[in-house]
């Protein structure tokens, strides 16, 4: 029988291994520390092939294949003690660890106390689950919250197979790491890093939170860049941490030219609500749009959020997005967006029910935006209803908004909207599927500042104010006849379908101003919608009749084919589209689609619109995927034909393609070129060449960019990322402007 003291002290040497995986596993920045606790009272299965006790001594020895196998936790020694009266635990020659989460650490000699309060432990070597390895002469703990490792070493690089004994990739040496679990911090004094063997970087002193803490205050990697607006930039983020549920980052860029931006985010999480808060600001030069340079102007920019959780049913929000001028975001390379958009909210899901409260302020950042003619909302209320099926499986639904809209300079809109449905659906004996469809949509107006006929927001001459509605009824019955067949491993899919639409014609007064509908695009998602406008303003007149043909393929390994052309004809010419718009006059141009996804190295989209008269294309577009990571190709273009009588643009043909190739284990090139193939002009090339292991990162990337927008210019830019996994990363950047 195995005497219960040496239980315990095999206990106690698996409880101080388990301490020390926990201990040299914490270096490593980017992974949590072991926090499984010996569980004194688990019992543990031990076998050794002599064990003897020294009752003058009080000393318990297992020599020979020691095993200690408690839980999924594994002990093997050539030898272990366990000394009664000092409690200490020792373990000698071949010492070996394995943990339940794979880690797998080597010694060759431990001494610790029973309460693993002061220990000592030599030639340690630790393997990693993800492969890395860390190694030190000797540790030694001290106060039960302190160890100290000697001339240690780590490193995530693999070992070469040829040579194990060659220096990895990339390792980092300390003559002093400290651990110091109280405080939860490791310390490195005299530490360098080393690339091939030969060293590159030497820091005294650093100091990072081990990975049992989640956040804390420290300098973040700093960047490094340089623009010829800007000159040379340096950026050196702080990451201060405030408390338990908030915590702020203090990001300044020191430029050549501009002097210093001040940027930061702060952030704060209530137990109800979300609060983040983003910007910038400086003092610096800039460009108005006459040319005119204005010195020493304020520059800044806000991007922030609040969400708040009201109840189960209710929350509320804000978005808040300004900037001081139009560039200032796009040259500081904060964000590319061309309109920024504040919003405040209130919404409520209530079962089948939902009921929405939006106010919105926009401003636009193009050269021809006017924004004192830029709309204001407030408020746009929503109210979305959807009924339990009935008895024949119809149901109803009822959509309600009430808006208000705005401007410094213009016409204002104020509208109420309801659209009641009632929706059936019905298949016959024969596989038809029907689906009846009754729609009401009321709608009353009240618009200040509207010139009739004109879709002008600030007309110069002649203006109404006005009280105006509408009442607009619609009956609609859509019909499909789906045709299956399989053929060995391929199921085949052929559905025409049709959809008869009974409306009356007009319903669009004059002085009811278009605010939600100027962006309409006829193609094959909206030929079967009732209205095939985006928002309410514009209605969708006059009776019609819908038709289309799809068919799909189906492999069953995941493979798929699809295909869709369809075409709409109206009985009547109300005018309500614009002329070019595919749908103008009584029979529409065809829409159709191709998919193609017969494995997963190819997926090709090509939507396109046709002229009904001759089949010319009016409008392609091409989304194409194609090959293994070997070698890949995606591929957009885009191809939309000039409007009758259009004088601001013509023909507007683009190409973007990524070209990419992962040519080897660790290398990857990608190039990609976007053209203006209208007016045969490069908008933008870039490169860029990877070289990624287990453990080391590097990205270069040239780019050179041929937009111009005010005091932003043609550019070249090279950009250069290092990253070392686990310790994080360097990136530089290089712009030169020019022509």
């Amino acid at each position: 029988m195995t005497p219960t003291n040496l239980k315990s002290a095999l206990r106690a040497l698996a409880g101080a291994a388990a301490v020390f995986a926990a201990l040299t596993a914490a270096d490593i920045p980017s992974r949590p520390a072991l926090a499984q606790d010996l569980d004194t009272e688990m019992p543990a299965l031990i076998s050794a092939d002599e064990l003897t006790y020294d009752e003058n001594l009080a000393v318990v020895t297992a020599k020979g294949n020691v095993e200690v196998a408690q839980g999924e936790r594994v002990l093997l020694a050539d030898t272990v003690t366990f000394n009664q009266r000092t409690e200490v635990v020792t373990a000698s020659g071949n010492i070996t660890l394995m943990e339940p989460s794979g880690e797998i650490l080597f010694a060759d000699f431990v001494e610790l106390t029973d309460d693993m309060r002061e220990g000592f432990i030599r030639d340690i070597r630790v393997l990693l689950t993800d492969r890395s390895r860390l190694a030190a002469a000797n540790g030694l703990r001290s106060g039960g919250r302190k160890t100290v490792f000697r001339k240690g070493v780590f490193s995530p690089c693999e070992l070469c197979r040829e040579d194990p004994t060659r220096a990895p990739l990339w390792q980092l040496k300390a003559v002093e790491i400290e651990h110091d679990q109280e405080e939860k911090v490791i310390i490195y004094r005299d530490a360098w890093m080393e690339m091939f063997g030969v060293p590159v970087m030497y820091l005294p002193y650093f100091e990072h939170p081990d990975p049992t803490v989640e956040r804390k205050s420290g300098f973040l990697a700093p960047t490094f860049g340089s623009s010829e607006i800007l000159g040379t930039t340096f950026q050196q983020p702080y990451y201060w941490a405030i408390g338990t549920n908030r915590d702020a980052t203090i990001a300044p860029i020191i430029t050549g030219k501009q002097g210093i931006v001040m940027t930061g985010r702060y952030r704060h999480l209530f137990p109800d609500a979300e609060l983040q808060l983003r910007g910038s600001g400086t003092i610096a030069d800039r460009t108005r749009s006459d040319g005119t340079i204005k010195t020493d102007s304020f520059r800044g920019h806000i991007d922030s959020s609040i969400r708040y959780d009201l109840t189960d049913t209710w929350r509320a929000g804000a978005d808040i997005q300004r900037s001081t001028d139009d560039t200032y975001m796009r040259i500081y390379n904060f964000s590319d967006d061309r309109t920024l958009t504040s919003r405040a909210f209130a919404e409520g899901f209530n079962g089948r029910n939902y009921l929405s409260a939006n106010a919105y302020a926009y401003q636009g950042l193009r050269a021809t935006d006017i924004q004192s003619e830029t709309p204001i909302i407030l408020p746009l209320v929503d109210y979305n209803f959807v009924s339990e099926p009935g008895a024949a499986g119809g149901r109803y639904t009822f959509d309600g908004d009430f808006l208000i809209l705005t401007r410094d300079d213009g016409r204002d809109s104020r509208r109420i909207s309801t659209i009641t449905a009632w929706e059936l659906p019905y298949n016959s004996e024969f596989g038809e599927v029907y689906t009846f469809t009754a729609q009401v949509q009321a709608d009353g107006y009240w618009v200040n500042g509207v010139a009739p006929g004109s879709n002008e927001v600030n007309p110069s001459g002649e203006t109404e104010n006005e009280v105006t509605g509408r009442m607009f009824p619609q009956l609609a019955a859509n019909w499909r006849y789906p045709w299956v067949r399989s053929s060995g491993s391929v199921h085949q899919v052929v559905q025409p379908m049709a959809q008869v639409v009974l409306a009356p014609n007009g319903s669009n007064p004059n002085v009811i101003p278009n605010e939600d509908s100027l962006d309409f695009e006829f193609d094959d998602t909206n030929l079967f919608s009732l209205n095939r406008f985006a928002g309410r303003d514009r209605i969708d007149p006059g009776s019609r009749v819908d038709y289309g043909l799809k068919w799909t393929a189906h492999g069953e390994e995941g493979g798929f084919v699809s295909a869709f052309l369809g075409q709409s004809y109206r009985f009547n010419e109300p005018g309500v589209f614009a002329v070019g718009s595919g749908v103008s006059d009584d029979l529409s141009d065809l829409v159709g689609r191709v998919q193609i996804a017969p494995t997963h190295e190819i997926d090709l989209t090509y939507r396109t619109r046709l002229d009904k008269d001759d089949f010319s294309a009016r409008r392609n577009e091409v989304d194409l995927t194609i090959g293994p990571p070997a070698l890949n190709l995606n591929l957009d273009y885009t191809f939309v034909a000039s409007e009758p009588g259009e004088s601001e643009f013509g023909n507007r043909e683009e190409l973007n393609w990524t070209v990419s190739s992962k040519f080897s284990r660790y290398w990857s090139v990608f190039g990609s070129h976007l053209i203006d193939i209208d007016e045969s002009e490069t908008l933008q090339a870039r490169f860029g060449l990877t070289y990624h292991d287990e453990c080391f990162l590097i990205t270069g990337v040239a780019e050179r960019n041929f937009f111009s927008d005010r005091e932003i210019e043609p550019e070249d830019a090279f950009f250069v990322s290092v990253v070392f996994k686990h310790l994080g990363g360097v990136s530089t950047t290089g712009v030169d402007s020019g022509q």
